[in-house]
């Protein structure tokens, strides 16, 4: 259990609802999905970065809302790939979320 999950089983237990939310509270998506890149990782070979921006969401699969984010992003990305690269990726070997932050 991470950090974030343990704080928010502790926060379900501190105002007494612990049937509000399964793992992670519910929170509204907001990202671009044309946010993203790939690169070559030593030891995952090609590797999908997923820029979830200002989304409140907790970047964890396991959450319903950022399994269908990332599942419609792939297959964007996949697309893009074939595009640029002129070959197929049947399957990412490795999906990374993350927040890319600029000034």
């Amino acid at each position: 259990m991470t950090a974030f999950e343990h704080y928010f089983a502790s926060l379900k237990e501190a105002i007494e609802k612990n049937a509000i939310y399964d793992l992670w509270p519910d929170f509204e998506p907001e990202f671009d999905e044309r946010e993203y890149a790939w690169t070559n990782l030593k030891g995952l070979g090609e590797t999908l970065l997923l820029n979830c921006g200002k989304c409140d969401g907790p970047s964890d699969m396991r959450h319903e809302r950022c399994r269908v984010c990332v599942d419609k992003r792939k297959e964007i990305a996949k697309s893009t790939y074939k595009k640029t690269m002129g070959r197929t990726l049947d399957k990412w070997p490795a999906i990374s979320l993350c927040r890319i932050h600029v000034e």
